[in-house]
C-alpha cells in the first residue's frame, strides 16, 4: 500500500474512531442499542426469500450467518432442519434475499476489503433514498476466500465481536444506477455535502448546512428518513 493511501486510511479510521465516540456519549442507549435487541442470532435459520435475477421471489428460510458472511452469500432451505438440502447463492446468482429482518442487495462495487467484484449489502432503509452499510474488517476479511462453508467454518466465524466491525455508508436515490459512498471526502465537508445531495426538501436542507444538533455526521440514518417521510409526504 502507498503511503499516501496509508495515510488516507489512517485519517478515515480516526474520523471513525471519533464520530462513534461522539456519537457514544451524547446519545447513550440509543440506536445501536435498540438494534441489537432486535437483530437475528448468529447462525440461526429464519424465515425468508431470495430474489432470483429474472425477480421472482422464492421464499423459504435463510441462514443468518453474520453481517460480514452475509455480505459473501446465503443459503435457502426448503426445510430448516434439512441442513444438506440447502442452497448456496453468491451475489453473481441472485439479485437479493431477506433473512429475517434483514434486507440484502446483490452490487457490483469496489467494496473495502472485498475479494469479490459483486457482494451482497445490507439495506439499513427503503424509500425514496436507500441507506445501505458495508461491513468489513482489515485483519479477518484476510483469512480465508470462503468459496465453500462448513459447520466448522461457521463457529470459527463466530470467534468475534460483530460491534468490532468497521462501516461504510452508502446512499441510493431511486433515479440512481450507482450508489452514493458516505466517504472520506463527503464527511469531510458533511454539512454542505448532505444539505445539496437533499436539497429539494429546503427545509431538512437549511437544518444540515446550519449543523443543527442532530443533523451532523453522526446522524445520517436519521437525515434519511426525515427526507423519505417528508418526500413520501410531498410526492402523493
Amino acid at each position: 500500500m502507498g503511503s499516501i493511501q496509508l495515510k488516507k486510511r489512517l485519517v478515515m479510521k480516526s474520523l471513525m474512531i471519533y464520530f462513534f465516540t461522539v456519537s457514544f456519549i451524547l446519545l447513550p442507549g440509543s440506536t445501536s442499542a435498540q438494534e441489537a435487541s432486535h437483530e437475528p442470532e448468529r447462525g440461526s435459520v429464519l424465515p425468508g426469500y431470495v430474489i432470483t435475477l429474472q425477480g421472482d421471489t422464492v421464499k423459504g428460510y435463510i441462514l443468518n450467518i453474520n453481517l460480514w458472511l452475509n455480505q459473501k452469500m446465503t443459503f435457502l432451505y426448503n426445510d430448516p432442519n434439512d441442513q444438506k438440502g440447502r442452497i448456496k447463492y453468491t451475489p453473481k446468482e441472485i439479485k437479493a434475499y431477506m433473512v429475517g429482518p434483514r434486507y440484502y442487495e446483490s452490487f457490483r462495487y469496489p467494496f473495502t476489503n472485498s475479494i469479490h467484484a459483486e457482494n451482497f449489502l445490507l439495506r439499513k432503509v427503503d424509500g425514496p433514498i436507500k441507506y445501505y452499510i458495508w461491513y468489513y474488517d482489515e485483519d479477518k476479511s484476510k483469512l480465508m476466500v470462503w468459496d465453500e462453508i462448513s459447520l466448522a467454518d461457521i463457529e470459527k466465524a463466530f470467534l468475534f465481536e460483530e460491534s468490532d466491525l468497521w462501516k461504510d455508508e452508502f446512499a441510493r436515490k431511486e433515479n440512481e444506477e450507482t450508489l452514493k459512498p458516505f466517504d472520506l471526502k463527503f464527511l469531510m465537508k458533511f454539512s454542505k455535502n448532505m444539505a445539496e445531495y437533499v436539497q429539494d426538501d429546503e427545509e431538512l436542507a437549511k437544518k444540515i448546512a446550519a449543523k443543527q444538533e442532530g443533523y451532523k455526521n453522526i446522524n445520517i440514518e436519521a437525515i434519511i428518513r426525515e427526507y423519505n417521510d417528508w418526500y413520501l409526504m410531498t410526492h402523493r
